[in-house]
């Protein structure tokens, strides 16, 4: 590599290298910055310069009490420069998050959808859930930078085009980079569900120290987002995770989850359930509850139920030998009621089983590695900017 080309690359990388440390704290000193990033004076003064001309610091003086002199220069991270998105389509709701640059959660508004709706109607309550986490969070829709959005299915992650999805009505073809780009006059970037869930994980869960992780998604059915050498791997067409193969194998669920087993295996059981209650709650929490509450016959359903999804995770646990898997969704909820069956039943299927924990996120893994997402985007874009 020529010294031209080095020059701009190193540019960058101290510029990085500075706003992780700014993002870390509310002010600093430009000696103390040199100190925290681990480069020279002259170093961090010219980043500075770049950052404050890109918008993305300021300077402030330091106003200590009793602190005699001339006020020091501090710096500080400008996060409210401006707000990312991220947004959850699921089939019975839309979740939508709000954060400033830092990755500070200003509002996080849910929004129920029919599973029958088609892609029009759907669309049209994905755009509304945002337009009410906007106004909730007070951030005008000209100071979104960047939003992501998650769909079940398998994304093209060339294009954002969602190539097959089962559980949404006319959902496959749909750009949702396009379809929603023209709500935000932003850029929008999109990806499979189990994918920013992984994402998340690993940047506020039990993964952010895991480099090859593998994110089970359970809810109704089951998906992973596999994360190996610490990037997230989609496969060449994007549908790395998929876990329809599993119907391939015996007694292994397919890719059906708790809920969608529950309603088979356990269908007297829920149906028994179902006429004590007046509860809309789903099959998998309705067993779960009954199970966790000593009923017998729910604990036998939940207990085959969790051997048969242990075969499916120990499957992908041969194939990719990952050191943590992370179980999330709808169910994370219920912990080590889930979480210990199948920990128990992973050594009899490999020998070398992978730590297994709930997720830390919930419901809200999905928006958490959407918001990472568009963070990431946001940072890219303006540091190209540096060399322009």
């Amino acid at each position: 590599m020529t010294s031209a080309a080095t020059a701009p690359l190193l540019r960058r990388l101290n510029a990085e290298t500075v706003l992780n440390v700014l993002r870390d704290v509310e002010a600093i000193r430009h000696t103390e910055l040199a100190d925290a990033a681990g480069l020279s004076r002259p170093t961090v003064d010219a980043v500075i310069e770049d950052l404050r001309r890109i918008g993305l610091i300021a300077e402030v003086e330091d106003d200590t009490p009793g602190r005699r002199g001339r006020p020091a220069r501090l710096v500080r991270f400008r996060a409210e420069r401006g707000h990312v998105v991220g947004i959850d389509i699921g089939v019975h709701k839309c979740m939508v998050s709000v954060a400033d640059l830092r990755g500070v959660v200003l509002t996080t508004q849910v929004r129920s959808l029919g599973q029958e709706l088609g892609r029009k109607e759907r669309l049209d309550g994905v755009r509304k859930a945002v337009r009410e986490a906007l106004k909730q969070a007070r951030v005008e829709r000209s100071a979104v930078l960047a939003a992501c959005a998650a769909t079940p299915g398998i994304v093209d992650p060339r294009t954002g085009v969602v190539l097959t999805c089962d559980v949404l009505p006319d959902w496959k073809g749909l750009n949702l980079r396009a379809e929603l780009g023209r709500s935000f006059g932003a850029p929008v970037l999109s990806d499979n569900d189990a994918n920013l869930a992984v994402v998340g994980e690993r940047w506020r869960g039990v993964a952010s120290t895991s480099e090859d992780v593998i994110y089970v998604l359970a809810g109704e059915r089951l998906g992973a987002g596999i994360v190996s050498g610490g990037q997230v791997f989609r496969g060449h067409d994007g549908g790395a995770g998929e876990m329809a193969f599993l119907s391939l194998l015996e007694h292994t669920p397919g890719a059906e989850g708790i809920g969608a087993l529950a309603s088979h295996i356990g269908k007297e059981v829920v149906a028994r359930l179902r006429e004590h209650t007046s509860s809309l709650t789903g099959d998998a929490a309705l067993l779960l509850a009954a199970a966790r509450d000593g009923d017998t016959e729910a604990q036998q359903v939940l207990e085959e139920i969790l051997a048969r999804i242990a075969r499916a995770i120990g499957t992908m646990a041969l194939l990719l030998n990952p050191e943590l898997i992370v179980i999330g969704g709808g169910v994370a909820a219920a912990g080590e009621q889930i979480a210990e069956p199948i920990r128990r039943r992973l050594p009899q299927m490999t020998s070398l089983p992978p730590r297994l924990e709930v997720s830390a996120l919930g419901d809200k893994a999905v928006t958490v590695g959407a918001l990472r997402t568009a963070l990431d985007s946001v940072e890219s874009s303006l540091l190209d900017n540096l060399n322009a």
